[in-house]
């Protein structure tokens, strides 16, 4: 199975492509939309978010991740083995997590390139390729590296900020909510935002905060849009009183 985790959206050429291009590759592999619409060129954001949604996949899966700003750089190219299987992407701090949640994690520079590699699409010249030959078992150039060698996020906040907003308007915070007590409470704007088990718990309308199924603490509205009526935007910082 080949898992595709990018911020190319659902519109445009961007996905097909690269779907297509590893389908050519691997036909008999499945290819698995993860995330098409993460937070684009938000690296740090992306991050997160990648660690907390490969938790409950196959294990033996591949991921092909690119939200890739750099894409065309002198950043390199990576393949790492982890015990959530293969990552396949840039060099740029969205692994970041996923390695520091698996010591035993091996980080490699992918030295192989094809004929013809697009300066601004490695996704499908070069990251799709990968994974396909992971996929086959088929060898490639690549060298073990040093994970200390790694370009680190630029991120030293502490967690408190929202991270992605879905379609629904819920706002998926950067907080594990195992971090957080049930009667903590977030606090936006002066607005006081309480914890509850689920939607149903809570009258229509009513703003709450719960844990999502990805373990990640989530601003919602029951049955009504909580970004708009809260004007949070991708980034906006929140304070937790205890």
């Amino acid at each position: 199975m080949i898992v595709l985790f990018t911020d190319f959206g659902t519109t445009g050429p961007y996905m097909g492509q690269m779907r297509a291009r590893i389908q050519d590759l691997a036909s008999k592999e499945q290819i698995i939309d993860l995330m098409v619409d993460a937070p684009a060129f938000n690296v740090s954001a992306s991050a997160k978010l990648l660690a907390g949604l490969v938790k409950p996949m196959p294990k033996e899966a591949i991921y092909v991740c690119v939200v890739d700003p750099g894409v065309g750089s002198d950043r390199r190219a990576l393949c790492i083995k982890t015990q959530y299987g293969w990552f396949v992407g840039p060099d740029n701090g969205l692994f970041e997590y996923i390695i520091r949640n698996d010591s035993s994690s091996m980080v490699y520079e992918i030295i192989w390139r094809p004929d013809e590699l697009s300066s601004s699409f490695h996704g499908r010249d070069l990251f799709g390729p990968v994974a396909a030959m992971l996929a086959s078992q088929q060898e490639f150039e690549k060298n073990l590296i040093d994970k200390d060698t790694l370009v680190e996020l630029d991120d030293k906040d502490e967690p408190g900020q929202v991270i992605y907003i879905d379609c629904y308007g819920n706002c998926w915070t950067d907080i594990d909510a195992t971090t957080l007590s049930k009667s903590d409470l977030i606090i936006y704007n002066g607005i006081e935002i309480s914890f509850s088990r689920v939607f149903s718990d809570t009258a229509v309308g009513t703003l709450f905060w719960y844990v999502n199924s990805s373990g990640f603490v989530e601003i919602a509205k029951n049955q009504g849009h909580g970004a708009q009526q809260l004007n949070i935007a991708l980034g906006s910082r929140f304070t937790i009183k205890k």
